[in-house]
């Protein structure tokens, strides 16, 4: 009996004793839960979400998986005062942000391994590291982050829509606001390198209609030392955004529609690496390279329906239809009497729907469901630009989550298989109509509260995601499926509102992982974005690859005024080349203090060193370090009245110590420009 077969059937078998104990432990009353589109406000946990989504949602995750989930909140996103929602990734345990990642502009990876997918208001975002550096952070009402991929039901756990396709490791799950009430208001913001900012909003809740409307402006002259020290990392965008919703006890219904329309230039790489004849003449210059995407446009427009049919069941509905235009100009700082300018469309339409059904019963939730996503994009997406470039993808999930022993325990199982359908082939761009192999995903996982104070976790989950048709063989062979196993293990401890530690363990086995290949040189083949390390490559490899780390956050209030939220994380590979290109050590620190009308709030990132190598002729490999540094962010202000409308100001200030660090190097290392100061008002007109 095949191996993979064997899996399935024994997850199978585990689902149904899941289904099964809940015929002889359940209650015959049924619980009511609420239908409405609100947050569950249960006891605090030790990691501080006094916020769960309800488990009619189509966001739940199971409660083996709450360890692994962080929530913040719009509150919490205002005291961060980020420049975009990569500042609040980049407060998360775990995950690790690249700046200025050139075409795909800023992108990030969840322990180390793997990317993650987006998913905003019900919209599957294929195209994120484009889009995600513009979206408006005023208009955000939560941001969810799974970080791990065994959470089954919130989407495709291979990539979909991009010219990476290795698993995904977790989701960021981004919720815009609604209004509850009548409401309206101007944020407005100015700071160096002539940083602008205008968020105008308003909205209203009208019996069981409710509706929120956001304009956003955001603009940034980038650093300038003159022409010939010109950054080139000027940015401009537009945006609007509109929010609708229709809520009664029987049937529930929001819409959205999001426009954004700017502009980004690519910042110039300060040059510190030889070039690949070994020269050093040209170490210490800014790049000449003068590449911008002039416009960006991406529209978005989404449906969500829940109709609940009794006090147990509920069904949902999504649609979501997306466009992103980009239009690319690439030009030169030292342009020679041959050189041309070049310009190129990368477009993409992507459209997703999913259907799902909700049982939840007193002591058993039980959902089953479908998604269908479909992108194309006409001109290639970056780097294999100029091929066409069109797919589907397919998947089916069961899952069950029961909880026993007064809901002390609670266990979950379930399956799901992803399946993509190639259009076109993304290494010719010609039509090649063919299926992949399914992608499998089961997963096992407990909770268990051991009594008032501590609860263990635990998950499994084994998957098998074959190749991309754009992964070939550096020796020519076929390449085999890859086929992960995932082990994680937790503690929570709720002590004191003031101190409430917590710790998660990983364990990733993966046989065959497809990683880059080089030649004898140790020389990379270079062609596509590899989705860890953002490094192109193209010819691949299959190694046995064990990643694990573990991560560690402590949280609560001290007194009324004063609370905290601290956390490491510590990962590692035995695959030698993304081991060296990964920071190891990352930790974040936010300290909040509000006292009457004012308020002062610090965050603090430290991301560890990481190596990137280039090839320098006939000096063979050569490495630059990237990361160690430590990143300090503040803002302090007062709320007050001004002609009787409650009026926030605030003074910001980020990279409070200047550093001049570099996350990624290609044409050069992209430093972050420094110290950056800053003052916003904010003023409610009701």
């Amino acid at each position: 009996m095949d191996a993979t077969f064997k899996r399935t059937v024994f997850f199978a078998m585990a689902l149904g004793l899941v289904f099964l104990a809940h015929t002889v432990f359940a209650e015959e009353k049924p619980k009511k839960q609420s239908q409405q589109n609100t947050y569950d406000l249960g006891e605090v946990t030790v990691t501080g979400k006094k916020l769960r989504e309800p488990v009619t949602s189509p966001y739940a995750v199971p409660e083996s998986s709450q360890l692994q989930t962080e929530v913040i909140t719009a509150e919490e996103i205002q005291a961060l005062h980020p420049a975009t929602v990569w500042d609040v990734f980049e407060q998360v345990p775990g995950v690790e942000v690249t700046y200025q990642g050139r075409q795909h502009i800023d992108f990030g990876n969840m322990r180390g391994s793997g990317s993650y997918g987006v998913i905003l208001d019900g919209v599957y975002m294929p195209t994120t590291t484009r889009i995600l550096a513009m979206f408006p952070t005023d208009a955000i009402e939560s941001m969810i982050f799974v970080r791990d991929a065994t959470a089954l039901t919130l989407g495709p756990l291979t990539n979909f829509g991009t010219s990476t396709g290795s698993s995904n490791q977790g989701f960021a799950v981004i919720k815009t606001k609604r209004s509850s009430k009548l409401e309206g208001g101007l944020i407005a913001s100015y700071g160096t390198f002539d940083t602008e900012k205008g968020h105008l909003y308003q909205g209203a809740k009208i019996g069981n209609f409710d509706y929120r409307i956001a304009a956003t402006y955001n603009s940034t002259d980038g650093k300038n030392d003159g022409e010939l020290h010109d950054w080139y990392n000027a940015s401009d965008n537009r945006s609007f955004l509109f929010r609708g919703g229709y809520t009664v006890s029987a049937f529930n219904a929001d819409v959205l529609y999001y426009h954004s329309r700017g502009e980004r230039q690519f910042q110039r790489g300060m040059i510190r690496l030889p070039d690949n004849k070994g020269s050093y003449a040209l170490v210490g210059t800014l790049h000449d390279a003068k590449w911008k995407i002039d416009p960006m446009t991406y529209d978005t427009v989404a449906v969500n329906l829940s109709k609940p049919w009794n006090d147990a069941q509920t069904t949902t509905l999504q649609y979501a239809y997306s466009r992103l235009q980009v239009h690319t100009v690439q030009d030169s700082f030292n342009p020679g009497p041959t050189f041309k300018v070049s310009e190129r469309d990368q477009d993409g339409y992507s459209q997703n729907a999913s259907l799902r059904h909700i049982v939840n019963w007193r002591n058993n939730t039980f959902k089953v469901g479908g998604q269908f996503l479909t992108y194309r994009s006409p001109d290639g997406i970056a780097p294999n630009t100029g091929r066409r470039f069109s797919e589907r993808m397919y998947s089916l999930f069961v899952h069950d989550e029961h909880r026993m022993l007064n809901d002390r325990l609670t266990v979950d199982a379930g399956i799901r298989v992803d399946r993509k359908y190639y259009v076109d082939s993304t290494v010719s761009g010609r039509p090649m109509h063919d299926w992949a192999d399914p992608t499998y995903t089961c997963a096992l996982g407990a909770s268990y509260k051991l009594n008032s104070l501590l609860t263990l976790t635990g998950r499994y989950a084994y998957s098998e995601n074959s190749e991309g048709d754009y992964q070939v063989s550096y020796e020519g062979a076929s390449l085999s499926p890859e086929k992960r196993s995932r082990y994680e293990a937790g503690l929570l401890a709720n002590i004191h509102r003031s101190f409430n530690p917590w710790i998660t363990l990983f364990y990733y086995n993966t046989k065959d992982q497809k990683v880059g290949a080089t030649d004898s040189k140790g020389k990379p083949v270079p062609a596509f974005i590899d989705p860890v390390t953002g490094d192109e490559i193209n010819y691949v490899v299959t190694n046995d690859v064990v990643t694990k780390g573990v991560e560690i956050g402590i949280n609560g209030q001290i007194w009324q005024p004063l609370t905290y939220y601290l956390s490491y994380s510590y990962k590692t590979t035995n695959s030698g080349a993304a081991n060296r290109s990964m920071a190891h050590h990352l930790a974040s620190a936010r300290l909040n203090y509000q006292y009457k009308n004012a308020f002062a709030n610090v965050s603090a990132r430290y991301v560890g060193s990481k190596d990137r190598s280039a090839y320098g002729g006939s000096g063979g490999v050569v490495f630059y370090s990237l990361g160690d540094y430590t990143r300090f962010d503040a803002n302090v202000g007062c709320n007050l009245k001004i002609f009787d409308r409650d009026t926030r100001f605030t003074l910001y200030g980020r990279n409070l110590g200047d550093k001049h660090y570099a996350t990624r190097y290609v044409t050069g290392a992209y430093y972050d420009p420094g110290r950056q100061i800053g003052v916003e008002l904010a003023v409610s007109f009701f």
